[in-house]
Formats: C-alpha cells, sequence, structure tokens
C-alpha cells in the first residue's frame, strides 16, 4: 500500500471506530453493560487504525537500483 492509501485507509477506521464507540456508549448508558465483542472490535479497530495512520506517515519506498 502507498503511503495516501494507509491515510485513507485509516481515515476509515477512525469512521469506523467512532461507529462502535457511539454503539459501545448507548449500550452503558442504556443497559448499563458492555458488550465484551464490541469492545474487542473497537480495540481492534484502533489499533488498525493506528498501524495504518502510522504507516502513512513514512516516506514511499523507492526501487533498488
Amino acid at each position: 500500500m502507498t503511503p495516501e492509501q494507509h491515510a485513507t485507509r485509516a481515515e476509515e477506521l477512525v469512521a469506523e471506530a467512532e461507529q462502535l464507540y457511539g454503539d459501545l456508549r448507548g449500550d452503558i448508558e442504556n443497559a448499563d453493560r458492555v458488550d465484551q465483542a464490541l469492545w474487542g472490535f473497537l480495540d481492534t479497530t484502533v489499533r488498525l487504525g493506528q498501524l495504518h495512520a502510522t504507516l502513512a506517515l513514512r516516506p514511499p519506498e523507492t526501487p533498488a537500483p
């Protein structure tokens, strides 16, 4: 993936994480409980977003001569 593709994927994952967070927060506010599976998805999504954001900052690889 190029840095631009990593940046795009990071943005997509942020949107997904925001949705998951909203769902999780709703569960807590409405039922005073935490869905462990949803929590796991949120954690994984955030970690993947961080990875893609970091990779987006790396300079593109140049082919070896």
